[in-house]
């Protein structure tokens, strides 16, 4: 038998041709077996190719050809690879045909060699990755909140069932930190030293049904990572507030008054609980207490404080958990504020004096025609009607303001107008000036009357001469407001004076007594200029020869 390829002889039996390695086109006869053998030869790996069996079942086996006699039936199965060359035995150069062989064959296995090498590796990788990836711990598994106690008071507890913990992971930790120490720490003490208190809430007291807490990991992630190779996937889990008790809730201050006396910043209060009618005061389960001094001296604005608590040394939880436990109900507050308000208050103070109170006070002198008004412009101040009201003019208020130590409790008001009488063509000037003191106003800042009292009795005894002898006396008020300043200066050591002029706020900047010696310097410049004309004017008329009328003149203003 040939090769087809190279034409050389070939061995009965023989696959493949030893010189150029072509596979062998066998006879029909000979087919079945050849081919059953090849199949089962190409299954296998290309080693079994050439002299080892597939899997090495077959190595001490006995294979009996089809026309075989029986004395070949203990033939070793090796003889059916002679004249198939070795893969690892040098190619016969001399040949093209074997050359060609040697060279498919290498194609074939470095591919397969390069698979397994890239297969292992594979398998390795994912065996370390395996091995090294973190611990992830699901801690919803471990964990439990407990709430208890009474609604808005309620407490939260949270339970690490560290116990389980150590079941589950207590063979998987290890510790791979910087401490030599923990080196050789066994798994579950390091889980113990880990999770001691290792989870918290972040919020465990005066909890109310609906209320959300959250369950904190207290180590830093990357420190665990680090540290133990562990990974919590759900740190931050929400508990609900469930289950805590209902109490009835009652307010120990409704129909509480305080019934205010007298005037501020002098008025004093008093507790009414006559319209306290919780079941709670009227079995003396509580009382109201407050300091005694608050109802003294009062003032609008003024805060009073009264509170339920006899115990200053418990906090409010403690008192109202006690409350609770005592009498099975809850105050919705301890201690409330009542400010002081609504009191009839004496004006103290410049300032408290609005224009619109300023107003107030004088219409009421108006209306008791205790100063001149504009209506009185005109009227006759002499019988003859040669001297007449020219002008009326408020002029400001002179204020006293009670000092610390001072018994009186309302500033004293010095309301001044400026009056102008005209004889002929001379005018005059004067202060007319009425005091009000005990200035009180109510709740909504207006001035109370019945309280109000006046005087005019503060005044100097006024005369003028005109230029031509005539004269007018009898006038009630002062020249100057130096005057005036002079003579209240005897309550300078009760009060503080000041100047609030016509048109300043009296909340704003007022005239200082420097002010006031402006204007007494200012009225003396004014009579020196007035003496000044008269002189002149007199110098005038004794010029002309009407004397008779000047002395007529004369004669009647001395008689009015």
């Amino acid at each position: 038998m040939k090769c087809s390829n190279c034409g050389a002889e070939l061995q009965e039996g023989t696959l493949f041709c030893s010189e150029c390695g072509t596979k062998v086109i066998l006879p029909e006869s000979q087919a079945p077996a050849a081919n059953e053998f090849a199949q089962n030869g190409e299954q296998g790996n290309m080693q079994n190719n050439f002299g080892q069996p597939a899997g090495g079942t077959f190595q001490n086996a006995n294979f009996q050809q089809p026309g075989m006699g029986a004395q070949n039936q203990g033939q070793s199965f090796d003889n059916i690879y002679a004249g198939v060359p070795d893969p690892a035995a040098p190619v016969n150069n001399g040949n093209d045909g074997a050359k060609k062989g040697g060279k498919g064959i290498k194609k074939i296995l470095i591919p397969v060699i390069i698979l397994l090498v890239l297969v292992a590796a594979a398998v390795g990788g994912i065996m370390f990755y395996l091995n090294s990836r973190p611990i992830e711990v699901d801690l919803k598994e471990y964990v439990e909140v407990k709430f208890e106690g009474y609604d808005t008071l309620g407490t939260a507890t949270l339970e690490f069932d560290e116990s389980q913990f150590k079941k589950d992971f207590g063979e998987k930790l290890k510790y791979h930190g910087e401490d030599k120490d923990m080196k050789d720490t066994s798994a579950k003490k390091l889980i113990a030293q880990y999770l001691d208190e290792a989870v918290s809430l972040d919020k465990t007291e005066k909890l109310t049904n609906g209320d959300k807490v959250t369950v904190k990991f207290k180590y830093d992630a990357e420190a665990l990572l680090e540290d133990l190779n562990l990974k919590t996937t759900t740190d931050g889990i929400t508990f609900e507030v469930k289950g805590l008790e209902e109490v009835p809730t009652f307010d120990p201050f409704e129909g509480l008054e305080i019934t205010y006396y007298g005037i501020a910043p002098d008025a004093y209060g008093s507790l009414d609980d006559s319209n306290v009618t919780n079941e709670y005061f009227n079995n003396y389960d509580y009382y109201f207490n407050y300091d005694y001094e608050q109802l003294d001296d009062l003032s609008n604005g003024d805060v009073i404080t009264v509170t339920i608590k006899y115990d200053e040394t418990k906090s409010d939880e403690e008192f109202i958990e006690e409350f609770v436990t005592n009498y099975g109900a809850m105050p919705t507050q301890l201690s409330k504020d009542f400010t002081v308000e609504g009191l009839n208050q004496y004006v103290t103070k410049a300032d408290q004096i609005t224009e619109d109170v300023l107003g107030q006070i004088q219409s009421y002198l108006e209306d008791q025609e205790l100063v001149y008004t504009s209506d009185n412009i005109g009227d006759e101040k002499t019988e003859d009607g040669s001297v007449t009201i020219s002008n009326v003019e408020y002029y400001g208020m002179y204020v006293g303001e009670p000092k610390a130590d001072s018994y009186y409790d309302s500033v004293d008001v010095y309301v001044t107008y400026k009056i102008t009488l005209k004889y002929k063509s001379e005018e005059y000037s004067y202060y007319q000036v009425v005091e009000v003191d005990d200035v009180v106003l109510d709740g909504d800042g207006n001035l109370v009357l019945e309280n109000i009292s006046y005087s005019t009795y503060n005044y100097d005894y006024l005369r003028h001469d005109f230029k031509d002898g005539s004269y007018i006396y009898g006038i009630y008020g002062y020249e100057t407001t130096a005057d005036i300043e002079d003579a209240l200066s005897y309550y300078s050591s009760y009060y503080n004076f000041k100047w609030v002029l016509a048109g300043e706020n009296a909340s704003g900047s007022a005239a200082t007594e420097a002010d006031s010696s402006d204007e007494a310097a200012e009225g003396a410049s004014e009579e020196a200029e007035d003496a000044e004309a008269e002189e002149a004017e007199e110098a005038e008329e004794a010029e002309t020869d009407d004397a008779a009328e000047s002395d007529s003149a004369a004669e009647g203003a001395s008689e009015e």
